[in-house]
């Protein structure tokens, strides 16, 4: 048998109070750990969620980024189609206002002049809003084609009714090089609108039969040229 140690009733109160010592730090160091992990917990979800949001707030601003960007492209293209869609009307009203003019000239009647005037500035309010927003490359389709269209205004507005030379090369100009300037327009603003043209146009090439037309038609008072017939605006279509 194990021999039986007396203890004192002071050894007995220190044992006991080392003891409940002992637990007490137990008790403390148990608490202190579930703070800390309840803190630290807290903590550590706190710093996620502020990450989370973090995030969140960076791909709700890149998307209204490129939102904008959409609306900004879209806004651009819808300004550019209605820019072109006024310029090729009033093209054609141009060169049928100066054809209807010719044809009163011709026919002894009296032309309305502030009709006709209007209609080509209507002209000039397209061309300057269409060069804001055209590419380089339609830009010289629209320049060329106003300057022929210009050049057909002022021409009927100098005609001698009587002088029969000038009166059929006006025709001829009215009908082949503003008639072949204006469907050339048409193709290179659906070009640049992203519509593609035939495989065998040749766009280039055609502006440059364009820019011939006019310069015959400014020199048309030289025998020479105004005895020879304009090219033929079959082609263009």
């Amino acid at each position: 048998m194990r021999p039986v140690v007396a203890m004192s009733a002071s050894g007995e109160w220190w044992w006991q109070a080392g003891r409940i010592v002992a637990m007490d730090w137990t008790n403390v160091a148990v608490a202190s750990i579930t703070v800390v992990g309840t803190l630290g917990g807290g903590l550590v979800t706190q710093v996620f969620a502020i990450r989370s949001k973090r995030i969140d707030a960076n791909v709700q601003r890149d998307n209204r980024a490129e939102e904008l960007r959409e609306l900004t492209r879209k806004e651009a293209t819808d300004e550019k189609r209605s820019a072109y869609a006024s310029l090729n009307t009033a093209a054609h009203s141009c060169r049928a206002a100066i054809r209807h003019h010719v044809d009163e000239k011709c026919g002894g009647r009296t032309p309305d002049i502030a009709k006709f005037e209007a209609v080509r500035e209507v002209l000039r309010d397209s061309y300057s809003r269409a060069q804001m927003v055209v590419s380089d490359r339609a830009l010289d389709f629209a320049s060329e084609v106003n300057r022929c269209l210009d050049i057909g205004h002022r021409a009927a507005l100098e005609l001698d009714e009587n002088d029969a030379v000038a009166v059929a090369a006006l025709y001829r100009y009215v009908d082949d090089a503003l008639g072949f300037g204006v469907r050339l327009l048409r193709r290179a603003i659906r070009e640049d609108l992203g519509i593609e043209p035939d495989a065998d146009a040749d766009l280039e090439g055609r502006l440059v039969s364009l820019r011939q037309m006019r310069h015959e038609f400014v020199r048309r008072d030289t025998p020479a040229v105004a005895a020879e017939g304009s090219t033929s605006s079959a082609e263009a279509d």
